[in-house]
């Protein structure tokens, strides 16, 4: 069966940093938005040109994803005043953002020529040269900002990420446990263990995949993953426990219902046990064709024939290089 698990996206760019003159808006961190916004929209009115204030506002934007509005205020900061490195490097955000990888590429160098040890810039652009697949380069910038803070625990995420892309695991696996280290909340850092050691069959993938429940326990992903791993290694019960509390967090996740029910299946060779999670999985994506495969199996293991063969048929039309499928629906007669 193929491996279904939901990798991560990873979450590009660091927060840029703040500003370090004077008359920045005075946004209270438990206020909600709206008067965040509301002070500082009072205070850009009193005070239109005052580029502290557009960057701040931008960053609010910014947060709520608002993007056209967060550059129109960042591009403004920037003509009033273009001596603050902090501005070019969050319009190199708002520029990723919007899919402007060149764009945000030039940001980056503004914000180190006006700083050349900002340890965000340097841990920017190396993240930029990982997202554009130049393993040198990011290398170069993530060192740098590694000599500024041997202890930015991001910046060994992203090393991470480029040795497990150059295939050296070894070093992927230390530098995210070095991320860990650092910081033993960094979610993505348990999940890229918990992967690398299920790949291995190590049952240390199980305390990777647990740290990032602990750390985050709204991420399905996580528990996908320890589901999953329990699973493939003799702990039926435990994967099947696992995958209700991802249902409880999301009702509707297919895959996982169709694990369940090949649990029953093949683990627990239950075929009339399986077919009702077969069913479920179906009807939250009928385009999953194990979920149509596997309920042909159960429904032949009854004796069900026809019904084995509308789900085998099913399977072959969504994937008609299906051959497991083609074979079991042709022994079964089916034309």
């Amino acid at each position: 069966m193929n491996r279904l698990l939901l990798i991560p996206v990873i979450v590009l760019f660091l927060a840029a940093c703040g500003s370090k003159k004077n008359n920045k808006a005075n946004i209270d961190p438990n206020d909600t938005l709206s008067t965040s916004l509301s002070l500082i929209n009072e205070q850009i009115k009193n005070d239109p040109d005052n580029p502290n204030l557009l960057y701040e506002r931008s960053k609010l934007y910014f947060s709520q994803k608002f993007l056209d509005k967060a550059l129109e205020d960042i591009n403004r900061a920037i003509s009033l005043d273009s001596s603050r490195a902090p501005f070019y490097l969050h319009q190199s955000d708002v520029f990723y953002a919007t899919n402007k990888i060149g764009e945000a590429k030039k940001a980056i160098e503004k914000s180190l020529q006006l700083d050349p040890k900002s340890k965000d810039a340097n841990a920017k652009m190396g993240e930029l040269q990982y997202y554009l697949k130049d393993y040198v380069a990011a290398f170069k910038y993530l060192d740098a900002a590694l000599r500024i803070d041997p202890y930015y625990a991001k910046v060994y995420f992203i090393k991470g990420l480029c040795f497990k892309e150059n295939g050296d695991t070894n070093l992927a696996i230390s530098s995210f446990r070095t991320c860990v280290e650092q910081d033993p909340d960094y979610f993505h850092a348990y999940m890229q263990l918990g992967n690398i050691m299920a790949e291995k069959n190590n049952r240390l993938a199980i305390d990777y995949y647990s740290n990032a429940i602990r750390v985050n326990g709204s991420m399905i992903e996580a528990y996908y993953g320890l589901g999953y791993f329990y699973q493939e290694h003799g702990d039926p019960e435990k994967a099947i426990k696992t995958y209700e509390s991802l249902l409880q967090i999301d009702p509707h996740n297919g895959p996982t219902k169709h694990n369940i029910g090949y649990i029953y299946l093949f683990k627990f060779e239950d075929p009339g046990k399986s077919i009702p999670h077969f069913t479920d999985a179906l009807n939250d994506d009928p385009r999953l064709v194990n979920a149509w495969y596997h309920r042909g199996i159960a429904y032949e293991k009854l004796g069900k024939k026809e019904l084995a063969l509308k789900d085998y048929k099913n399977a072959i039309d969504l994937a008609p290089e299906f051959d497991m499928a083609k074979e079991r629906y042709s022994k079964l007669g089916g034309k």
